[in-house]
C-alpha cells in the first residue's frame, strides 16, 4: 500500500493503544477525541493495537470491544511496516536511544499511511518523521 494511496482513502489518523483503551473504559475525553478525528476521516489502528488490547481484556468486555475494533481500520504489520519499523529502531539506537519494538512498529504503521499518531505516551515516540498528536488536552 502506497502512502498517497493510503491517503486517497481517507485515513485520518492512527490511533495508539492508549487512546483505544481510554475509549473502551469510557473516558470522555477519548470520546470526544475520536469524534474529532472520525469527522476527518476513518480511524485506523496497527493490527500490534489490536494484541495490545486483547492482551489488557477483562472478562466480560470482549463483545464491545470486538464491536469498536471491528468499526476501524486495521493497518497490518506486513513487510514494508516492519523494515521501516526497523530502521527506525536503528536511528534512535545510533543516538543512544531505546524504544520499544512496538512502539516503533505502530510509529512505523503511522508512516505507512500518512497520518498522524495519537497518542497520550508522546515520549515514547521521539521519531522525529513521525507527526504525534497529543491525545489527552493537558
Amino acid at each position: 500500500m502506497s502512502l498517497q494511496s493510503s491517503r486517497a482513502k481517507g485515513i485520518s489518523c492512527i490511533l495508539d493503544t492508549d487512546v483505544v483503551i481510554d475509549f473502551l473504559r469510557r473516558r470522555e475525553y477519548a470520546r470526544q477525541l475520536l469524534e474529532k478525528w472520525a469527522g476527518e476521516g476513518l480511524l485506523a489502528i496497527s493490527t500490534l493495537t489490536q494484541l495490545e488490547v486483547y492482551r489488557g481484556m477483562k472478562s466480560g468486555e470482549e463483545k464491545a470491544t470486538n464491536f469498536f475494533l471491528d468499526g476501524l481500520i486495521s493497518v497490518v504489520v506486513d513487510v514494508p511496516v516492519a523494515r521501516r519499523a526497523g530502521a527506525l529502531l536503528g536511528q534512535l539506537r545510533s543516538r543512544g536511544v531505546t524504544v520499544s519494538t512496538g512502539d516503533a512498529i505502530i510509529a512505523a504503521t503511522s508512516l505507512q499511511v500518512n497520518a498522524p499518531l495519537v497518542t497520550n505516551n508522546v515520549r515514547h515516540y521521539p521519531f522525529t518523521a513521525v507527526k504525534v498528536v497529543q491525545g489527552l488536552e493537558t
